[in-house]
């Protein structure tokens, strides 16, 4: 599986605006993720799930914790 970029989750969800709000963040911040190249992991658990819907399951939960998604959603474990 292609390892996704920050840039490339923020963009899927729609920009820096919609993804703050997402996730509960100042757009700023979001941008500062930009620039930094990375996503706090305890944001992007809240930014997963939207994802995943966003795109129809192409950019998945699974893809973007592949070592501990079993631990965060013990209920995908059934699918």
């Amino acid at each position: 599986m292609k390892k996704i970029s920050p840039n490339e989750i923020i963009d899927l969800l729609g920009g820096t605006a919609k993804t703050a709000a997402v996730c509960g963040s100042a757009w700023s911040t979001v941008s500062d993720w930009r620039h930094m190249k990375d996503i706090p992991s305890w944001k992007l658990v809240l930014l997963a799930y939207p994802l995943e819907k966003q795109t129809g399951g192409v950019v998945g939960r699974k893809q973007l914790f592949p070592k501990t998604w079993p631990q965060i959603w013990p209920e995908l474990e059934k699918k």
